[in-house]
């Protein structure tokens, strides 16, 4: 029986295939004829020609992880709950993420393009994409699959799977005694040992009434130092200035509002139009749109 797949943590783009991050692998052929899934190809067949005559040219490639973080400490995993590919000129979608650097060379990702991804917390969500394919000659999407648009010609389409229970599921040292010992955890401070070594119980053995108040003393937050503080002996008072114009009676008057002339609003005065914010917008904009500075990373 085939195991049905774990959902996807984590998703990059790389320049050299035989290199990606840690924990990553690359989709380095289409999932319909098994070519070449460079997303960086130009489409021209002129322009290919030329790229495969250069010894050394450019290449992108879609990676994906799986892993989750092996360690003893409680951390929030994220999982792939959505992929959009959108023109440089548009906006990226909200809640969502651009991969516009590849992984290992800090180079530009994609052509005039952003593979846009939305992570949530595994413990927010019961699907996440599971699985990623490449097309190069898409005639229409697979079933059960979606369509997150086209990088030169090649369409990326993903597949929404229910995360298993257990999958990035951490659990307590309680809840780990509770599987290894099989019984529940009792008492104001559970799996501490008193006494004969075995777990606390709610009606201790007063027998040894001096070992099991050292034993919860260790397990309590103590009162601070009791000493002297440093602004003990000061004595506060309000200012007289303030004590004085809090007993006067007599109700501040606040100043009479200007009378604003109606005329003066179609005026040369008032007659403002914005234009140094539009320039900056359109110097911005064409910024962005050269590859100089992306400024959704920045916001």
């Amino acid at each position: 029986m085939e195991q049905s797949p774990t959902p996807i943590t984590g998703l990059c783009i790389v320049a050299d295939k035989t290199k990606p991050p840690r924990g990553f692998s690359p989709i380095s052929k289409t999932n319909d004829d098994l070519s070449d899934a460079d997303l960086w190809r130009k489409l021209l067949q002129l322009d290919a020609i030329l790229d495969r005559l250069i010894f050394s040219r450019p290449a992108r490639y879609l990676c994906f992880s799986r892993d989750t973080p092996n360690t003893g400490i409680k951390a929030p995993i994220s999982v792939v709950t959505d992929i959009t590919i959108v023109k440089e000129s548009e906006p990226i979608p909200h809640g969502f993420v651009a991969i516009d650097y590849t992984a290992d060379s800090r180079e530009r990702a994609l052509r005039k393009k952003f593979l846009c991804v939305k992570s949530e917390p595994r413990d927010a969500v019961v699907d996440a994409i599971g699985e990623i394919v490449l097309l190069n000659k898409p005639k229409k999407t697979p079933r059960g699959y979606t369509s997150a648009g086209k990088i030169q010609g090649i369409m990326v389409c993903f597949r929404v799977i229910v995360i298993p229970p257990n999958f990035g599921i951490h659990h307590s040292n309680s809840e780990r005694n509770i599987s290894i010992t099989g019984q529940q955890p009792t008492g104001l401070y559970p799996g501490l040992e008193v006494g004969g070594g075995g777990p606390s119980q709610s009606t201790p053995d007063l027998s040894n009434v001096d070992h099991l108040r050292s034993a919860v003393n260790d397990f309590t937050i103590k009162p601070m130092n009791t000493g002297p503080k440093p602004l003990d002996g000061v004595e506060f008072k309000l200012n007289p200035i303030y004590e004085q114009s809090s007993g006067n009676k007599q109700k501040d008057v606040l100043p009479a509002f200007p009378q604003i002339d109606l005329s003066r609003l179609d005026s040369d005065e008032m007659d403002y139009r914005y234009q140094l914010e539009h320039s900056t917008l359109q110097y911005c904009s064409l910024l962005q749109r050269k590859g100089f500075v992306d400024f959704s990373r920045v916001l």
